[in-house]
């Protein structure tokens, strides 16, 4: 059985993952990670129908947490690892570069940037652990996959605005092309997508996109990569995002 966590899974993308990575053939064990699971209303429903998805409380800026969380999924899985890691959790302002302030960026750094490297650092022992063969992939005895955005690309960048969130996600896109090299040897692969504007509480209703045919998208893209994918930005559609 592979065993999957998914960060920031109350809501939005995050729930979504959960849902249909549930409905996989395989049967995979789902961690789904939120700050407060009691107030998570739409997930605890959803773990009540499916009985491999588990809830564990986590806020992804606690960083001295992690250790817990980390040996809470242990537990879960006895002497397995972890096949899949979505890093999903974020935040988004919409600041510029007059009206940005320093908490604002120390903020979103922290989600955006701090928790996906950071969480990958502690969860890399179970990373490791993971059995090839229970991988519904076709790179990697492991996968990380980091939840970046367009407006991360340097080159693309037409109109500027969003000033935390850009910054933010062109350093989770170091984060990853850099885990990705370092991880080769270890046959963990690690690649980013972009969801598309979502309508998300995030992404907002005016969003052209809904969450499950984003998610769809992602999954799809992640089926269907190899090596060449490796520590790349990619689109929900399969696009290769450049730096």
């Amino acid at each position: 059985m592979a065993n999957i966590v998914v960060t920031g899974a109350s809501r939005g993308l995050g729930l979504e993952f959960v849902k249909q990575l549930a409905k996989f053939n395989k049967n995979p064990k789902i961690f789904a990670l939120c700050r407060n699971p009691q107030g998570a209303e739409k997930l605890q429903n959803l773990a009540s129908t499916c009985a491999n998805i588990t809830i564990l409380k986590s806020d992804m800026t606690s960083f001295d947490g992690y250790k817990e969380v980390v040996s809470n999924i242990q537990k879960e899985i006895d002497s397995g690892g972890v096949n899949i890691l979505i890093n999903n959790a974020g935040m988004m302002l919409k600041d510029t570069l007059t009206s940005v302030k320093y908490k604002s960026l120390i903020d979103t750094f922290e989600l955006n940037t701090l928790a996906p490297l950071l969480f990958t650092q502690a969860l890399l022992p179970l990373l490791k652990k993971a059995d090839e063969s229970t991988l519904p992939l076709k790179v990697g005895k492991s996968a990380v996959l980091n939840i970046s955005a367009h407006l991360g690309s340097i080159e693309e960048n037409a109109t500027g605005g969003y000033m935390s969130y850009r910054l933010s996600k062109t350093a989770l896109n170091m984060v990853t092309k850099s885990a990705a090299m370092e991880l080769k040897t270890s046959n963990i692969f690690v690649m980013a997508l972009h969801p598309g504007w979502v309508k998300t509480d995030m992404g907002g209703e005016q969003a052209p996109l809904t969450a499950e045919a984003s998610v769809n998208g992602m999954l799809t893209v992640l089926s269907k990569a190899d090596e060449t994918y490796r520590g790349c930005l990619f689109t929900n559609k399969g696009r290769k995002i450049p730096w």
